[in-house]
């Protein structure tokens, strides 16, 4: 049973040092690639344009591609956020059922008719 939980354990960590291996990879690739790109994009413009043009022209757009990116950080964590309250939720729906019977049940019920009727008091002003 330990052996079994250690050698899961081995496999997630493999499979997490690869992921993470591949990540960094593809993020110093993707760094070198985009200085390039920058430094090519400003050599253009400063053959087209003025330098101050050229600086406006790269800064806005890294600076577009960064609030985009923040944006979806930001729809990501909240996504996250709503699927552990749904899981949350689930997870105490669940206690409530099992809790169903007996006196737990009983008092739930008792609860809820109580809880009805103070609402239908309210809802006739």
């Amino acid at each position: 049973m330990i052996d079994q939980l250690t050698d899961r354990v081995a496999i997630r960590a493999a499979q997490s040092a690869r992921t993470a291996a591949i990540g960094i990879a593809s993020f110093i690739c993707l760094a070198v690639g985009g200085i390039f790109l920058a430094s090519a994009a400003w050599l253009f413009l400063l053959t087209v344009t003025t330098a101050i043009v050229a600086c406006l022209i790269i800064g806005g757009a890294f600076f577009g591609i960064g609030l985009m990116m923040f944006s979806l950080m930001l729809l990501r964590i909240r996504t996250q956020k709503r699927l552990r309250y749904e899981a949350a939720l689930q997870a105490r729906a669940a206690q409530s059922a099992q809790m169903a019977g007996g006196i737990g049940g009983l008092l739930g019920l008792i609860t809820a008719f109580i809880n009805g009727m103070n609402a239908g008091k309210k809802a006739r002003f």
